[in-house]
């Protein structure tokens, strides 16, 4: 695990993902993709044990293919602007994916209850500081 992020392209992006606290107790896992690699930036002890290596590399997997369906520009929205993020409401989590460049991005998977790191995610685009 590394918590590098320089491999981010977006200089707003770094600078949001340095302030955030990714190890917080909320965040249950981090990381950053390129492509079809992946650099884990924080899982948590518990979450960790829930699963064999197999089942998390599979969501880890899964939750990449989903980040990389979601590219920061979309030509037929161009109008739009570039997509700073997309925030995924599930009962017990939620899967925020900031895109990047076009095949990278991180992928923060959080605490839906009590989560601090989504609560400072909605206020930052709120305040359109993402």
């Amino acid at each position: 695990m590394t918590d590098d992020l320089d491999a981010v392209a977006d200089s707003e992006l770094r600078e949001y993902l340095s302030e955030v606290d990714l190890h917080g107790d909320d965040v249950r896992v981090a990381f950053r993709y390129e492509g079809e690699s992946y650099d884990l930036l924080h899982v948590r002890d518990d979450v960790r044990a829930q699963f064999t290596d197999e089942e998390f590399e599979r969501r880890i997997q899964t939750l990449m293919m989903k980040g990389l369906g979601d590219p920061p520009s979309d030509g037929s929205l161009f109008d739009f602007g570039e997509l700073d993020a997309t925030l995924r409401f599930y009962d017990a989590v939620v899967v925020a994916s900031f895109p990047d460049e076009d095949w990278s991005g991180v992928i923060v998977v959080a605490d839906r209850t009590d989560s601090e790191t989504v609560e400072r995610t909605l206020e930052s685009l709120e305040n359109d500081e993402l």
